[in-house]
């Protein structure tokens, strides 16, 4: 039996836990480096690789997912690989962009899949 799609909600919860670890790793760094430009792209790099690595782990998922008892996982129920984690976080970046639409896309779809999880064909569902 397939698990069930996270919910908007838990997703949020999730992104909370991992805002505040995020945070806590950059934070340290923006005293150290004085350069915005220099810190944009490193806090970029950072959020990226803490996505992209941790979503293609045995976890399946971030701190905040794990917490919530979440993972990541392909269409076809699979772990990622570390390449579609990649894509999927700088998809998550055109969610942004396209003023937080993808995001709310999880809340009204029956599916709970955002623009990033159809792009790249992955969701997010519930852990056993």
């Amino acid at each position: 039996m397939p698990n069930l799609s996270a919910n908007f909600s838990q997703r949020l919860f999730a992104y909370n836990i991992d805002l505040t670890v995020l945070v806590l790793l950059l934070w340290p760094m923006s005293l150290w480096i004085a350069n915005n430009t220099i810190f944009y792209w490193s806090s970029f790099g950072v959020i990226c690789l803490y996505h992209a690595v941790m979503e293609s782990s045995v976890w399946q998922g971030t701190l905040g997912k794990r917490y919530s008892k979440l993972i990541v996982e392909t269409d076809s129920e699979e772990r990622l690989n570390l390449f579609q984690a990649i894509y999927r976080v700088l998809m998550k970046f055109l969610s942004l962009a396209l003023l937080f639409g993808g995001f709310f896309m999880i809340y009204f779809r029956k599916d709970k899949k955002g623009l990033h999880d159809l792009i790249v064909g992955t969701k997010v569902v519930c852990r056993d």
